[in-house]
């Protein structure tokens, strides 16, 4: 049977070194955070299970913080990059196979119903000191469609401890979970739900995909039907070999519930506002307690936009009419906001294809801004290598290397947006001849507000990135004299380092409205990446290891 703990064995005999037992005790106010951003920063960006003070129950952590461990979930997978994950993932996604049910299973050795439900016994981490508090993030929340009990539906949710049989719920108030609630409160009866967490994942990589009967996709991702055994408490079937799982109802009533650290990298005070009363816990004997690490982490990223970003490709490739498409990459710093795909040699050549590409791209992905058509010899995965190819090879004119479109619906986290729901997005088409060579602009050249001028791309003197206080016109950049040779121009914040392009990618995805925020004059470009007036979205604040 595939289940977590099949897979941990299966990782650790693939991937070496890739998942990482702390034995020292860390603490699940931040110090679980703490310790995953020290994976980020490792080579490998390793997988964490650690020992929580106060708690017997492990903490698994950054599981899915790579391409390779995600694509591990999948039958017969052959490692190798992001293509080859979405080309397996594409071969697999439509054999369903349906789930047996059986009568019980691991998740049934520990049953806790009535006054014995004590949430707080669960190593739930405290991720952020902005945060309101401690948060599942790792947990499915499983129900039946109301008005066709044969359909299910499992989503990711946040989900914050409210004491020691409830949880403080946001529901995507566009997705299927909010439907069933809705249909729910329309006959007047509580949502019957149940929290998933530590299963196969091939189960969350099918709740990532936002779709419904997530079980028959988990089977199909696996090439083995899933085993599900019935909720003690709720109509609900779960996995029989998860590590946890939290049956309860959500009623009619509101809970407060955030701010939380989003993936964008800002705190979120959106919510939906739903309570969740926990009616029982069960659990292995010897469970082991799964996070996903939140804010604008690799695994948050990934997990979220690899199954979608896989079929989008395949319609990439399937709705054209030659093979355009080389290479595509949903950069993590732009926290799902921008693509940068390249075409082969004979697409980039064809008049026109490389916009109708983009805006098939813009068409199938809503949270898109900025889309980037490159060259075949640009490695998308790069964000330097293609912030210096737009600086060079990008006819930057309005109707020609650049189309900006306004007002298109988009995701609601934007904190950039002016109104919710709504962006700008930009096409760039940066496959033309490169531009004339230029020498470096002077960094001690004097301008009015300006606070420092950085190349953050060795040899592309074409691209600078400027510092500046929020008084600068993004105009007054292309009349100064010195900045002449530049073509575009990235106008960023004092707490945005210019010299590194993946915090540039991450200011332009967050910061700016393409309409809006781009000057466009004589075939060069200014993007103003700076926070606006009235804004209010924060970042969070690191916690440090013990």
């Amino acid at each position: 049977m595939h289940d977590l703990r099949t897979y941990l064995e299966k990782l650790e005999a693939a991937l070496p070194g890739q998942l990482t037992r702390v034995t020292e005790p860390v603490d699940w106010r931040y110090g679980v955070t703490a310790r995953a951003i020290q994976a980020e920063k490792t080579l490998g960006n390793p997988a964490l299970l650690l020992n929580i003070k106060g708690h017997t129950m492990p903490v698994l952590i950054n599981l899915l913080g790579t391409v390779d461990r995600i694509h591990l979930a999948l039958e017969d997978a052959k490692l190798g990059g992001r293509l080859a994950f979405y080309s397996d993932w594409n071969r697999l996604f439509n054999n369903d196979l349906e789930p047996v049910q059986v009568k019980s299973g691991p998740v049934h050795e520990v049953i806790e119903t009535g006054t014995n439900v004590d949430l707080e016994t669960l190593p739930i981490p405290w991720f952020y000191p902005e945060d309101g508090g401690r948060y599942l993030t790792a947990g499915l929340l499983a129900a039946r469609n109301p008005e066709d009990r044969g359909e299910v539906n499992l989503s990711f949710v946040r989900m914050q401890l409210q004491g020691k049989d409830r949880f403080g719920v946001s529901l995507h108030s566009r997705g299927h979970m909010w439907q069933y609630y809705e249909r729910a409160k329309a006959k007047g009866e509580p949502l019957e739900v149940a929290v998933i967490l530590g299963a196969h994942p091939a189960l969350s990589l099918a709740a990532a995909a936002k779709i419904t009967d997530e079980y028959s996709k988990a089977g199909a991702l696996t090439g083995e039907p899933l085993e599900l055994v019935r909720c003690y408490t709720v109509g609900v079937t779960v996995p029989a070999h998860a590590e946890i799982v939290l049956e309860g109802r959500m009623p009619f009533e509101e809970m407060d519930e955030g701010p939380f650290t989003e993936y964008t990298g800002y705190i979120s005070g959106r919510s939906t506002r739903n309570l969740l009363e926990v009616t029982a816990i069960t659990r292995r004997r010897d469970a082991i307690f799964q996070a996903i690490y939140p804010n604008n982490s690799a695994e948050h990223l990934l997990l979220s936009g690899l199954p979608k970003q896989a079929r989008i490709t395949r319609a990439l490739t399937e709705y054209t009419h030659m093979q355009a498409l080389h290479d595509i990459v949903w950069p993590t710093q732009a926290t799902h906001f921008a693509c940068f795909l390249s075409l082969t040699e004979a697409a980039a050549s064809t008049p026109g294809l490389a916009k109708q590409v983009a805006l098939l791209l813009l068409g199938l992905d809503h949270y898109v801004k900025y889309a980037v058509v490159l060259p075949a010899g640009v490695d998308v995965s790069d964000p330097g290598q293609v912030l210096a190819a737009v600086a060079r090879r990008c006819d930057l004119k309005q109707g020609s290397g650049v189309e900006v479109l306004g007002g298109v619906y988009s995701h609601l986290l934007d904190p950039s947006s002016p109104r919710g729901g709504l962006s700008g997005k930009m096409i760039l088409i940066a496959t033309g001849p490169e531009a004339p060579r230029t020498g470096p602009v002077n960094p001690q050249a004097k301008l009015k507000d300006v606070k420092a001028l950085n190349h953050p791309v060795e040899g592309a003197a074409q691209l600078l990135a400027v510092t500046a206080a929020g008084a600068l016109k993004p105009a007054s950049l292309l009349d100064a004299g010195p900045l002449r040779p530049c073509r575009l121009i990235l106008l960023v914040d004092p707490d945005i380092d210019p010299r590194d392009p993946g915090q540039l990618v991450w200011a332009l995805a967050t910061r700016s409205q393409p309409d809006t925020d781009a000057t466009i004059d004589g075939g060069r470009m200014v993007l103003d990446a700076r926070k606006g007036p009235g804004w209010t979205a924060k970042r969070a604040t690191e916690p440090k290891a013990s």
